[in-house]
């Protein structure tokens, strides 16, 4: 996954005309962030940063991950947030309860058991994804896409 994040990184840095730096600068992210992943010093950066670098390109996340087999707008990233700002927005209990339920289900169906430390983490990642869209359900993409990633 790292080389193909890398190179498709590379490729919006060098259309957008940023350096690493700039863009470390407009994703609200750590000096080098970027840098480690370009470099392969960072072999499974986390959601979060997949996301900021994402929105500072004004690009999806499967845009990043070279993943053309998923429709576009089932992984459009559309940030709900300023550089280091994050805004809330409202609870949705329903969609939460349903991240939980998607998630046992893909767990289940690849037979994989996780701490409850590491599933309450991956329901909110999948949560806070599917908010952030505007979904009213779990984004089945990135669900599988969370639990691939997470073997």
């Amino acid at each position: 996954m790292s080389t193909n994040l890398s190179m498709q990184i590379k490729e919006k840095i060098s259309e957008k005309g940023l350096s690493t730096h700039a863009l470390e600068k407009r994703a609200g992210l750590k000096p080098s962030a970027v840098q480690n992943i370009l470099y392969g010093r960072s072999k499974n950066p986390s959601i979060t940063i997949i996301k900021a670098i994402a929105g500072a390109l004004d690009c999806s996340i499967a845009d990043l991950l070279g993943e053309t087999v998923i429709p576009k707008t089932s992984l459009q990233f559309k940030p709900n947030y300023t550089t280091r700002n994050v805004t809330k927005q409202e609870w949705d209990q329903d969609l939460y309860l349903r991240c939980f339920q998607e998630l046992n289900v893909l767990l289940e169906k690849e037979k994989i058991f996780l701490s409850k430390e590491k599933i309450l983490e991956l329901a909110e990642e999948i949560y806070e994804y599917s908010q952030g869209n505007s979904m009213s359900m779990p984004d089945q993409y990135f669900s599988k896409w969370l639990v691939e990633k997470n073997k």
